[in-house]
């Protein structure tokens, strides 16, 4: 463990650099409401307080980030605000919890899809949701068109088409081909079950491992989780024998969800909050970042945690993310209408 932190400690003495240089040497403090595991989050936190000198209090909301900033007002004491998910992300966003940013470095490390185009979040880290199949299955790619061919009859599993992960990957297809076509593959998927969706991704792993489905749809953390034996060694096994198949639109790339950040409306210290934001896209810090819920980083500098890294590389679709995000409400209609209720 001090051999890794060591190697940790002189990429991120050099980020510092990219601080104002007198923040090092003033005291001050930051409040940063989560939704992620304050955990998961220290790490970085305590990266950017030894480049800075501003400490980072982590607080721990939950689902309840926006009733909280509401009944809060102006008196909340949030600088930052970090959610895992497009549609929370959007949410805060929409229900004005969040504040412009003028930020040339945010804009140039973080790719303009992953942004929010009024410039009120940006994404840190991403969740490239793919096809999976057993490692022996000669599959090697598929577009997202195809899991609804009739090959696949009786051999698709997947998570409730209502979960915000399948909801936001619908609402892509959505903004890529409109209402028609996407009522007629919703129709194919429907068809191609294995059973009624149910269960997480880490169920749908277990299924393709177990030989109850052919492919399913699910998370690259999902998988990269279960392999790295958090689960225990069952779940570590099936994992094993599953992979990733790169998936993409036609014509296109691989459809992303998100963990994203943004700055209170309210926040008592915007430029602080801002430097938090701008060290957070950083190539260490976003490493990082990324490895403590073994996503990919946004950045394509920043290196992957070697589990994640062994699943494959994907380029997350051009389709910029907050085009998704105004669709799902749309998206969730078709998913009803087609008969996934659950």
């Amino acid at each position: 463990m001090g051999t890794r932190r060591k190697s940790i400690a002189i990429p991120i003495a050099l980020a510092s650099a990219c601080l104002a240089a007198t923040a090092a040497s003033r005291a001050g403090e930051i409040t940063l409401y989560s939704t992620r595991e304050a955990a998961l989050v220290a790490p970085v936190a305590a990266a950017f307080t030894e480049a800075s000198g501003i400490k980072v209090k982590i607080v721990l909301v939950g689902d309840s980030l926006v009733e909280r900033l509401a009944s809060e007002g102006e008196a909340s004491p949030a600088d930052v605000l970090l959610t895992i998910g497009l549609d929370k992300t959007i949410q805060l966003a929409t229900s004005g919890r969040t504040q412009v940013f003028t930020s040339p470095r945010l804009e140039q490390a973080v790719p303009a899809n992953l942004q929010g185009g009024s410039s009120q979040w940006i994404a840190l880290a991403i969740r490239p949701r793919v096809v999976m199949a057993r490692n022996d299955n000669v599959i090697t790619a598929i577009d997202y068109e195809d899991l609804a061919g009739a090959q696949w009859r009786g051999k698709l599993c997947m998570r409730s088409l209502l979960h915000q992960n399948n909801v936001a990957l619908v609402a892509a297809y959505l903004a890529h081909h409109g209402e028609a076509a996407t009522e007629a593959w919703l129709a194919g998927l429907k068809a191609n079950l294995a059973h009624k969706p149910d269960g997480k991704d880490n169920d749908v792993v277990r299924e393709i491992a177990q030989g109850t489905c052919e492919i399913g749809i699910g998370n690259t953390v999902a998988l990269a989780q279960l392999r790295d034996g958090r689960e225990g060694a069952d779940w570590r096994n099936w994992a094993m024998a599953v992979k990733a198949v790169p998936t993409t639109f036609k014509g296109g790339g691989t459809h992303v969800n998100l963990t994203g950040v943004a700055i209170a409306k309210y926040a008592p210290h915007m430029a602080d909050a801002q430097k938090f934001m701008e060290f957070l896209v950083t190539p260490p810090a976003q490493r990082m970042f990324a490895a403590a819920e073994l996503e990919f980083p946004v950045m394509a500098t920043a290196e992957c945690a070697p589990i994640v890294a062994e699943m494959g590389s994907f380029t997350a679709d051009a389709l910029p993310i907050d085009v998704i995000g105004r669709t799902q409400q749309a998206a969730i209609g078709l998913i009803k209408k087609a008969g996934f209720d659950g």
